[in-house]
């Protein structure tokens, strides 16, 4: 068994070691991670080689300057998390890494000259009850050692895992997640092992996918080899290390500035949804994560007053309603809500909310059908009893007054008589009332869903016109009461010019 813990942490990610021993925990390499960043990267190194191979520590000893920088940087890290002197923390961090080096120079003459094997690692690891983990790191540094690059590097480690099948002691498991942790942790890896970088909804997908299959939605999730390879083996394994590691790449990239898609308001709110619906999958794994918070902060700075014009475009009152509606059902947080919020109270008070409520292009039928859709949308959107109530207040005195203007205009006209009805499949059915671009017709049982395509035949009977036509159309709402309203055109064109013109007569004499 392995000794306990030698590691203090602080605020800040700031830890303290009390020996050398220390060195070795994962809070401790992950501090020498920060503070070796460059040099690592640019020397192609994990902390787990620069602590473990006595080749490498030697080349920062022989370099005075770099090692006085890189010990001063960690003093002063921790002096300023205890509030104590930084002299004090250089002494000691001196003093504990020349004990870690002595004590790795001894664990290296404990290392067989043969071929390191997944076996050979679990041997180790069993070979001392307090440091058998550490001569195993060692092993591992001297089997990494002259990588030339993070793609060779991780190659090695996972060959090791190749040779084993599924018959992998954890222990070895262990030693290697621990390594493959580290190297996704490195600034240029990742880019290397996973490809260029295309946008940040992709990059979050491929790292996911490393863990699991669930989130490879995209042909580029597993495109690489490495990605590929390293997914097989989570699948097989357990991996916390390298569980830790993804989910924090996730955590910047989601904290970053850096768009999932676009830097074009709309695009980037529908990437951000759906960036969020795939990482919400695993309720547990969101937790862990906390995608609710990360993905609040990305909407703070995406749904402000200066890009709702991007976000709700257009001129007139009602889609604007409607899509400021669907944004707040999506959004993430408070914050971005209360915006949106504000904007849609300030369209439904606008006083010319009636004359700018839909283009004058729509016919009256229209006109009622979008009302109608809208009054579903502040129904269903979530909004508090309050807001809903003072909403369908405004909205429902305007529908009235759109459905008796219309009916004002074309009672003459759309009105139907006895004869008038559409053959729907065979069945006959009373038309209620129609125009140029819409029917109305029902009751009639059944199930009909909205933007469903309907084939029908109308047939009208009246002392100005006497017609049968086939036509096709689009559902637009089905009623409670069996009635079905939609949009049609009429497939025969002659025919089509006989109905435009009982609807405008003056049409006859233009043409």
């Amino acid at each position: 068994m392995n000794a306990p813990s030698g590691v203090q942490e602080l605020s800040g990610g700031v830890v303290l070691c009390q020996d050398a021993h220390a060195l070795s925990e994962r809070r401790a390499r992950n501090m020498i991670a920060r503070v070796c960043r460059d040099y690592l990267d640019e020397n192609i190194l994990v902390p787990i080689e620069l602590l473990h191979h006595s080749a490498h520590a030697k080349v920062i000893n022989n370099a005075e300057n770099l090692l006085a920088a890189l010990v001063q940087k960690a003093a002063i890290a921790q002096a300023q998390a205890t509030q104590s002197a930084v002299r004090d923390k250089v002494k000691k961090l001196y003093a504990i890494t020349t004990a870690a080096v002595t004590q790795v120079e001894a664990f290296e003459k404990k290392i067989p000259s043969t071929p390191l094997t997944h076996r050979l690692l679990a041997q180790l690891v069993a070979s001392d009850p307090l440091y058998g983990e550490r001569i195993a790191f060692t092993a591992l540094a001297h089997h990494l050692y002259m990588s030339k690059s993070w793609t060779e590097k991780a190659d090695r480690c996972l060959k090791l895992f190749a040779e084993s099948g599924h018959d992998m002691e954890p222990s070895a498991v262990h030693v290697l997640d621990e390594a493959l942790a580290e190297i996704l942790h490195a600034k240029s890896a990742v880019p290397e092992l996973l490809g260029k970088f295309r946008d940040g909804r992709l990059r979050i997908m491929q790292l996911m996918s490393l863990l699991d299959a669930r989130y490879a939605t995209d042909e580029h999730a597993l495109e690489t080899d490495f990605a590929r390879r390293l997914h097989e083996i989570t699948a097989r394994h357990e991996m916390p290390a390298l569980h830790e590691a993804v989910l924090l790449l996730v955590r910047r990239l989601l904290l970053s500035s850096v768009p999932l898609l676009s830097e074009e308001p709309t695009e980037e709110f529908g990437a951000t949804k759906d960036v969020y619906a795939m990482l919400t999958r695993d309720r547990e794994l969101a937790i862990e994560l906390g995608a609710a918070d990360l993905f609040e902060k990305r909407m703070v700075r995406l749904v402000t007053a200066e890009k709702l014009a991007k976000l709700i475009p257009g001129y007139y009152s009602a889609p604007k309603l409607m899509q400021g509606l669907q944004l707040f059902e999506e959004t993430i947080g408070d914050g971005p809500k209360e915006i949106l919020l504000k904007y849609i109270a300030y369209l439904f008070e606008h006083r010319d909310l009636e004359k700018e409520f839909v283009d004058p292009a729509y016919s009256q039928e229209e006109k009622v059908e979008i009302a109608h859709e809208l009054r579903k949308k502040v129904v269903s959107s979530g909004l508090s009893d309050h807001r809903r109530e003072q909403f369908l207040g405004i909205l429902d005195p305007l529908i009235q007054r759109i459905q008796s203007g219309g009916e004002q205009r074309r009672s003459a006209r759309t009105q139907c008589g006895p004869e008038d009805h559409v053959v729907l499949e065979g069945t006959r059915i009373p038309l209620k009332n129609w125009s140029a671009i819409g029917l109305l017709f029902g009751p009639i049982t059944g199930s009909f869903l909205d933007g469903e395509i309907l084939k029908l035949t109308v047939r009208i009977k009246n002392p100005k016109l006497q017609i049968t036509f086939d036509a096709e159309g689009e559902v637009v709402r089905y009623t409670d009461e069996g009635f079905v309203a939609m949009k049609y055109r009429c497939l025969d064109a002659q025919l089509a010019k006989k109905v435009a013109l009982y609807f405008d007569p003056l049409a006859a004499s233009k043409g």
